[in-house]
Parts: C-alpha cells; sequence; structure tokens
C-alpha cells in the first residue's frame, strides 16, 4: 500500500521531468554562477564592500569629517544601483540555488568525442579480465556472448552499446560449473572504469536512452567492485526499471538488499534521461532528470567502478541490434 501512495505523489507531482527542460534549468543555473563568479572581484563592487565595511563603525570612532562621511554614503548608495553590483545581489539573494553547484567537485568524465572508446577511461569486458582472470568471459544464466569491444561504437558523441543476434562461442561462468565452453544466440557490450576510476561517496550520473528496446534484453548502468558483492544498479532495465543495491551482512552467506522496482514504461524508448546516484555516508537516492524515485540506507563502505552493460535473458525477436546509447559519464565528490 505505502508503494501505491508513493506512485500516486510522484504521478501527482508531474512524474519526471523533460530531458530538455531539466538540463535548461541546470544549464541556466551554471550560467548564473559563472556570473555571480564573476561579479565577486569587479572594482564596483569590491570598492562597495570597502565602503560597507568603513560605515559599519560609528563615524566617531573613525575621525572622518561628516563631509567626507556623507561623501561616502553617497557613494555606497551610487554603487548599490550600479548594474554590476544590483545583479551580484540579485544573484546572492538566490545563492542557495548554487549549493547544488558548489557542493560537487568532478572527478571523472567521458563525453566519448572521439571515433574510438577511450582505452584509458574503459575496458571492454569484465572487470576481473586482465587482472586475475585472463580469459573473456560471459554469464553462464544469460543467452548472450560478451565481445571484446564489436559490439560498441563510437560516433555523434555517444558510445553505443549493442546487443545482436547472431550466435557465437565463448566462455561462460557459472556459480556451479566455474567456467565453461558455452555456445549463445546473442553477442552483447560491456565496459567499466575498474582500472581508471573508482570512488566511495559522491554522485555518478550518465545521460543515456534506449533505442529499438526489445522483451528479453537489458541494459544496465550499475556500480562494482569485481566481486559479487556490493553491487549498485543506478538504473536496470529489463522486463520492469530497476534501482537497487546488494552488499554482504555480517553473517556468512547474508546479503543486504534494498530494491525499487517500476514497470518498464516510465522510461521512453529513443528519449534521453540524466540518471544519477547520490551517494553519502548516510543514504543513496537515485534520481532521473533529478526527480528522486528512490532512497536507501547506505550499505556501502568501499569503492566502487563505473560500468555499462545489455544482456539477453530470453528469446527476443532482433531484426535490428537493441543499443543503449550514453552521451556523457561524469562522477564527482563531495567538495570540501
Amino acid at each position: 500500500m505505502a508503494g501505491f501512495f508513493k506512485r500516486l505523489r510522484f504521478h501527482l507531482a508531474g512524474g519526471i521531468t523533460s530531458t530538455s527542460k531539466y538540463e535548461a534549468r541546470r544549464a541556466a543555473l551554471e550560467k548564473k554562477h559563472e556570473k555571480y563568479l564573476s561579479l565577486k572581484q569587479t572594482p564596483n563592487l569590491l570598492r562597495y564592500q570597502e565602503l560597507a565595511m568603513q560605515l559599519s563603525t560609528p563615524r566617531a570612532q573613525t575621525g572622518i569629517s561628516k563631509k567626507a562621511w556623507s561623501a561616502m554614503k553617497r557613494e555606497l548608495i551610487g554603487l548599490r544601483k550600479s548594474q554590476e553590483v544590483a545583479t551580484f545581489f540579485k544573484l546572492q539573494k538566490s545563492s542557495d540555488n548554487f549549493h547544488e553547484i558548489t557542493r560537487w567537485e568532478l572527478v571523472f568524465e567521458d563525453d566519448f568525442s572521439g571515433q574510438t572508446l577511450d582505452s584509458a577511461k574503459w575496458k571492454p569486458h569484465p572487470a576481473l579480465v586482465g587482472a586475475a582472470i585472463k580469459t573473456l568471459y560471459s554469464p553462464s544464466s544469460e543467452n548472450h556472448i560478451y565481445t571484446d569491444g564489436s559490439n560498441l561504437t563510437v560516433s555523434n558523441h555517444a558510445l553505443k552499446m549493442l546487443v545482436k543476434r547472431e550466435r557465437a562461442h565463448g566462455i561462460g561462468f557459472g556459480a556451479q560449473l566455474g567456467f565453461a565452453p558455452i555456445e549463445r544466440e546473442y553477442t552483447a557490450g560491456i565496459v567499466n572504469t575498474a582500472q581508471s576510476h573508482a570512488q566511495l561517496l559522491g554522485k555518478i550520473e550518465a545521460k543515456i536512452q534506449l533505442r529499438n528496446p526489445q522483451k528479453g534484453v537489458y541494459h544496465s548502468f550499475w556500480l562494482g567492485t569485481g566481486k559479487m558483492l556490493p553491487h549498485v544498479n543506478v538504473l536496470r532495465l529489463g522486463a520492469s526499471l530497476e534501482l537497487s543495491v546488494f552488499a554482504a551482512g555480517q553473517k556468512a552467506g547474508e546479503e543486504l538488499r534494498y530494491v525499487e522496482t517500476w514497470r518498464r514504461g516510465l522510461l521512453k524508448k529513443n528519449t534521453a534521461y540524466v540518471v544519477a546516484l547520490e551517494w553519502s555516508k548516510e543514504r543513496m537516492v537515485w534520481t532521473v532528470n533529478g526527480v528522486e524515485l528512490f532512497s536507501a540506507p547506505n550499505i556501502v563502505d568501499e569503492p566502487l567502478y563505473i560500468a555499462f552493460s545489455s544482456g539477453v535473458t530470453g528469446k527476443p525477436k532482433l531484426a535490428t541490434p537493441a543499443t543503449l546509447e550514453i552521451s556523457w559519464v561524469k562522477a564527482y565528490r563531495h567538495r570540501a
């Protein structure tokens, strides 16, 4: 029942903000903040602040004549009406809005501006490949083979991750059988920053969209460590839209989990969305275009890398590839 009322409030509030409006508001706020910073060192504002400081002291204690004191007051009033100073104070009045900008420090980004995947940032395979394990492997329980980059393309400022219908052979891994040869009907892609970037706490966000989504195909924006747990789904879209966090408990074999699901159609196909996770010592908050969809206690206490993957759990009828398109990725830490 609590879930019903939560969704009712969400829809009554207008649902997810359109991406264009969300980005326009964010761009306008950044522009205002840049203007605010540029005005802080202008001669008129510096002179205004100097006069305000002098006039805050009783004249009798300064030794300044009445005539000079009056002239200073007139100058202060004139400066307060100047465009530079007036604009500064107008922006300062709403400076609480700048908190969304000033509390973050950018520590990782990629806007996929080149023609190929940046190998210094991303590796096109599961995180353990190249470290503890030398062989490219795929999950035995799923109906795809991960390729070493051939299902990934970079063009028009976007990384495109393709799920294709094509028979392939590879190495599968499962908890019961370990590593073993497998044959599957589909190929898929995976990328991660395990060798270039991982972080504990902060904000991770990406602008993504789905093209030609199909039942039986999932796309996932997630965070991990190379182990089974902890694992965070910033967004996993399969049969439903899932936002979740999983971590090991204190007892052997215990798993802590917080999971929220929404219907798949909440996100429209061929429409871009800014998906984010804010991660503090106390809580984790999931948003789409700035609208909160889920929050949970923080149960993760180790750095996580960023990853994207697609895959197949059913037998979709793929005439053309199902595609996860990523326009950019950014990660921030809390500014000290």
